[in-house]
């Protein structure tokens, strides 16, 4: 570009020292220099862009090229963990057939052992000593059937109760037990059985801390048979013999349910 402007220019200055060429002319001639300038820039631009296209598909095929040895590499890996997942069944399908023969001759050698012993007849048993029970402590006891009457296991607390009485019959907490099994019976409607036991502890147990609540449980309880006036009975006897007691008070409520007076 630099040369084009020297020659025009060199032009210029002849013209004009020939004096053959006018002001107009040479605005003329500056126009045309503009015009090819333009001119070649833009093809200077059309040859770097033509040059940056040529790069870019260099570079798009090399990674092209990149990629397709990436998926070739790939593939090979692929064969090869196929191949190994292969041996891997076959071995474990080798191991499986394995166990299962195992298997067979454990239970094989199981049935001749069981075979072997029927056979002996328990002759190679050795003779066990008596067992000894270890006697029953009395507080065990008495707890497990009182736990179990609270819990509403009748049924075991009075088999519980009993056992204990039978057991350790001067035991101290021996007329409590006996009440608990009365109670115990009351709490399952046996109200003919639980006036038996009541009755039993009064006769054993005559002087019993217990006799209050026993004199009030055996009157609900012929009041639940239909033996109303031996309930009230036993009721206006607790209000008698225990007049300042909890129990004589329940007793003057019930009376007075009863539209009898508690005397």
């Amino acid at each position: 570009m630099g040369c084009i402007r020297s020659v025009l220019s060199v032009l210029v200055i002849a013209a004009v020292a020939g004096g053959c060429v006018s002001t107009s002319d040479i605005e003329a001639i500056q126009a045309q220099l503009s015009d090819i300038q333009r001119q070649v820039l833009l093809l200077q631009q059309q040859s770097s862009s033509k040059e940056e296209v040529a790069t870019l598909r260099d570079e798009v095929a090399e990674q092209t090229d990149q990629l397709l040895k990436s998926e070739a590499e790939m593939l090979v890996g692929l064969e090869q963990l196929s191949t190994q997942i292969e041996q891997l069944q076959a071995n474990l399908g080798d191991t499986n057939y394995r166990l299962a023969q195992l298997s067979q001759q454990i239970t094989a050698t199981n049935q001749e052992l069981q075979a072997v012993r029927s056979a002996l007849g328990g002759s190679l048993r050795r003779p066990s000593a008596p067992s000894i029970e270890p006697p029953e402590d009395p507080r065990d006891l008495y707890d497990s059937a009182y736990s179990d009457y609270l819990a509403g296991r009748y049924d075991l607390a009075v088999s519980g109760f009993r056992r204990y009485l039978e057991s350790f019959p001067e035991s101290p907490q021996a007329d409590n037990a006996n009440y608990w099994v009365a109670e115990s019976l009351f709490s399952q409607q046996k109200y003919s059985q639980a006036i038996i036991e009541f009755d039993r502890m009064l006769t054993s147990y005559p002087d019993s801390e217990k006799t209050p609540s026993v004199l009030l449980k055996k009157g609900y309880a012929y009041l639940e048979v239909g033996q109303r006036e031996q309930g009230l009975v036993q009721l206006r006897n607790v209000v008698r013999q225990y007049p300042q007691s909890d129990e004589a008070n329940l007793a003057r409520q019930r009376l007075r349910s009863l539209g009898v007076d508690p005397g």
